[in-house]
Formats: C-alpha cells, structure tokens, sequence
C-alpha cells in the first residue's frame, strides 16, 4: 500500500511541475506550483517528517504561492504576456539535466539503492516535530530569539518604507 501511495504522491508532484513548465498562462502555472507543493508535502508525511510537510505548505504553498501571485497582479498583464516564453538556448540545460538523469538512474541500478527503510529511524525516539523543539527551545533559545527580533524590525521597517505620508 506505501509503494501505491509513494507513486500517486509522485504523479501528483511530477505532474504539477510538468503543469508549472508547459502552462502558457502565468496564473495557472501558479496554481501548478502549489499543486506540486502540496506532493512535496505528501511526500515529507510518507517519510514521517511531518514538520517539514507543515513548513511546505505553510511556507511555500501558502505565503511563497501567494506573493507570486500578489506580484502577478500588481504587474502589467500585457507585460507578463510580452515576456518571451522560452530561451532560445535551452538545448545546453536540457541536455545537462538528462546526462544527470541517466547517470543517477545508473548509479541507483549499480548500486541496487534500497528505499524501503527511508524515514523510518526518523521516528524513533518520538516525533521529529517534538525533537526539533526541544532542541531549538533548550540549545538554541538565544539564536531563535535574535531571529525572531530581526524578523521583527525587518517587518516593521518594510511597513515604514512603504508608508506613504496621510499628513
């Protein structure tokens, strides 16, 4: 049943970034892309990783999908429709990226790579989501607090530079 679901999951994470490739219109290669997401994520669950399949929907699927499409908006359609669809020297990647295709598919058939335990010592001594807790708030308290007040002003000045005078 895991192998049936790992292959639905991947049509479904394959699919949405063929969708994101071919898509001539911008917004619905967007919505491709958060289609994708959302296999990633089903992929992290089927490694029990289920805090990284949060932060892929929160983070990407939600605020990362969402800016895309703000931008999209904000933007000229006419301009995003000008935009040239396809370089002209696509040939150079394409073929890289099927050298590197072959040759890991002929690195997993030598080396008979064997995925059935993947993930699974994941889970051993409790959730991962506990275990990163419990190491971001007992030894890295003090970090993840300074982030957090970075953050904090970085937000606040991004709201005062784009503020414009009501006065």
């Amino acid at each position: 049943m895991e192998g049936i679901m790992f292959y639905i999951i991947s049509a479904i994470t394959v699919g949405g970034a063929l969708g994101v490739l071919l898509s001539k219109d911008p917004y619905r290669a967007a919505m491709w892309m958060i289609f994708s997401f959302f296999g990633i994520a089903g992929l992290f669950v089927m490694l029990h990783a289920q805090f990284n399949a949060m932060l892929q929907i929160i983070v990407y699927a939600g605020a990362i999908a969402v800016m895309i499409m703000l931008v999209m908006m904000i933007m000229d359609r006419r301009t995003i429709e000008s935009l040239k669809r396809f370089n002209s020297q696509f040939y150079w990647p394409a073929l890289i990226g099927l050298a590197l295709f072959a040759d890991l598919a002929f690195l997993a058939y030598k080396f008979k790579i064997d995925t059935s335990n993947a993930g699974k010592n994941l889970a051993i001594n409790g959730s991962n989501t506990q275990m990163i807790g419990e190491v971001l708030f007992k030894h890295y308290l003090l970090p993840f607090e300074v982030t957090a007040i970075i953050l904090l002003v970085a937000l606040i000045g991004a709201v005062v530079l784009t503020k414009k005078d009501i006065s």
